[in-house]
């Protein structure tokens, strides 16, 4: 990101950071939940993530959460946005599909289509700087 003189950043700027933001808060917010309730959650593994898997439901459920935590963490953390966005909008269009038109297969394809929009639009100008070496 770059800030000039006075502090300020544009607009477009600030909109990257907070959908970049919020989409972290989401993906961590679920895999957290997913952690620590995950019965709640087994019940909606579907039939053929287990058969592909051949897990248990709750090992499965276990393994998501992990895997948008990471992902959610380094969102939040500006490191490898557009491929991590990406990775997370894939991960979540099979899991609307699955759900269809009801109200949290739209909210899971929106957040898919937001996080799809991320990572095109995402650019470098936005990514963290490594520190200069001494």
């Amino acid at each position: 990101m770059k800030i000039n003189p006075n502090f300020e950043i544009s607009r477009q700027q600030l909109g990257m950071h907070l959908l970049r933001l919020g989409l972290a808060f989401v993906f961590l917010w679920f895999g957290f939940s997913q952690l620590l309730d995950s019965l709640k959650w087994v019940d909606i593994v579907p039939d053929w993530a287990i058969n592909i898997l051949h897990l248990p439901p709750a090992l499965i459920v276990i393994g998501n959460g992990l895997f948008e935590i990471t992902l959610g963490s380094l969102l939040a953390m500006g490191f490898f946005v557009r491929i991590i966005s990406f990775v997370l909008a894939l991960h979540l269009i099979p899991i609307a599909l699955e759900f269809g038109f009801v109200a949290t297969g739209v909210r899971d394809l929106g957040i898919a289509i937001a996080s799809l929009a991320l990572s095109l639009m995402y650019t470098k100008d936005e990514e963290p700087k490594q520190p200069e070496s001494i």
